[in-house]
């Protein structure tokens, strides 16, 4: 079931907001060759337990596997999501997708954003701009449409018309108290949950873009998700509150 916030409760996530776009700052200016994945998380940490909030994927469970063990998820190259941190070094021209949430008085939030670091190729900025382009197109779908399956299909078009494709297994999801709540909001055409777009929704809007074919396969820890062809994938996550007035990000990048 959707639970609808109420405009004091959207607030108190935008605080939690604030803080999650501090912490994925503070990872991406220490990325360099040679920082490994564990030291940006650990900037994360920093900023997180420094503003009295909790870091709410480490300890997320999932069948079959251990609890994650995380404060972050730090995708390099072809790994999609939930890549833990470890001391893989970061090497100039990958590109690396960061992703972290929080819980503040009781309110969570959850963003991500990639970035190249160094000399990166041609196609990797095109994947980039393009990836970073299917959130914005998404955010003003959520403004314009009535229905999240309007705001799936621009978004398909537009990723098409480059000629990359949606990552569609892994899906956004509603937040609230707690990080992951009803809707589920995925990227299939039509997706598995169409829902009206109304006031007091609050949703993780999150396309993954890749040069591939956009399958992925698990690796053996559990959570790393990678795709299946080795092509790159780019991840771009905002919390966005839709308001009287339209979609508000509540994780806005500075």
């Amino acid at each position: 079931m959707i639970r609808s916030k109420s405009p004091d409760e959207i607030e108190g996530m935008r605080r939690a907001g604030r803080v999650v776009v501090e912490a994925i700052q503070a990872a991406r200016l220490l990325l360099c060759p040679g920082v490994t994945t564990r030291r940006l998380d650990e900037a994360i940490v920093e900023v997180i337990e420094g503003a009295g909030a909790d870091a709410v994927f480490r300890g997320m469970p999932a069948p079959g596997v251990s609890p994650y063990p995380a404060a972050s998820c730090l995708s390099v190259n072809d790994q999609a999501l939930h890549a833990i941190p470890s001391e893989r070094e970061i090497q100039d021209g990958d590109l690396v997708s960061i992703d972290a949430g929080c819980r503040l008085g009781g309110w969570c939030a959850d963003a991500a954003c990639s970035f190249g670091v160094g000399a990166v190729d041609r196609s990797t900025t095109t994947l980039l701009d393009e990836g970073r382009l299917a959130l914005e197109t998404a955010v003003l779908g959520l403004r314009e449409c009535r229905r999240w399956a309007d705001v799936v299909r621009r978004v398909r078009n537009q990723v098409a018309e480059a000629g990359l494709a949606l990552v569609e297994g892994p899906s956004g999801h509603g937040i609230g108290r707690t990080l992951h709540e009803d809707p589920q909001v995925g990227w299939s055409d039509p997706p598995p949950d169409d829902f009206a777009i109304t006031p007091g929704l609050v949703i993780a809007v999150e396309p993954l873009v890749t040069t591939g074919r956009g399958r992925l396969q698990v690796a053996e820890d559990g959570w790393t998700l990678s795709s299946l062809d080795g092509h790159r994938v780019v991840h771009f996550e905002q919390t966005v509150a839709i308001g009287e007035n339209g979609p508000a990000v509540l994780t806005p990048w500075e």
